[in-house]
């Protein structure tokens, strides 16, 4: 089985890419709780400080992420430009512009999906970004590709 699709990212996709990484970092989920605590400090102590820190601990790093994924977008020839890629046995071809690359099915670690995209992760922060609004109706034949060339251990995508 195979298919192939064209897919353009756009500043949503790689937000909710990013976050996805940065909140699975113990580090951004520390953080977040403290700032939390400082929201409850707040309330405990009313020092005017404690607010000013719980926003800059919860609301700088997704406003970060946002602000990343809007330069790439406009910065990375492959996402101005668009990628096609082609899902069969061997791997995932990828081709942007005049470069073409194949990633065999051995060097992809994992899969999972958000409500807008599915990422199949090639290292730890680096991944191909399959939003659902360019696929369409090749979805199924994605997903079924994806589940029968990782082991099912890797794939945490719902159906």
């Amino acid at each position: 089985m195979e298919t192939e699709f064209d897919v353009q990212i756009k500043p949503g996709n790689l937000f909710d890419f990013k976050m996805q990484v940065l909140y699975k970092q113990p580090v951004a989920i520390i953080t977040t709780a403290i700032g939390f605590l400082m929201i409850y400090g707040f309330i405990s102590t009313h020092r005017w400080y404690y607010p000013l820190i719980a926003a800059i601990l919860i609301l700088y790093p997704p406003i970060d992420m946002l602000r990343l994924s809007f330069m790439q977008a406009k910065l990375v020839p492959a996402f101005k430009n668009g990628i096609h890629y082609h899902l069969s046995k061997e791997g995932i071809r990828v081709k942007s512009g005049p470069e073409e690359q194949l990633v065999p099915w051995e060097q992809c670690i994992k899969a999972n999906g958000t409500r807008s995209s599915y990422f199949v992760y090639t290292g730890k922060n680096t991944a191909f970004i399959f939003p659902k609004e360019c696929m369409k109706e090749k979805t199924e034949d994605v997903l079924r590709i994806i589940s029968a060339n990782m082991e099912p251990s890797k794939v945490k995508i719902r159906f």
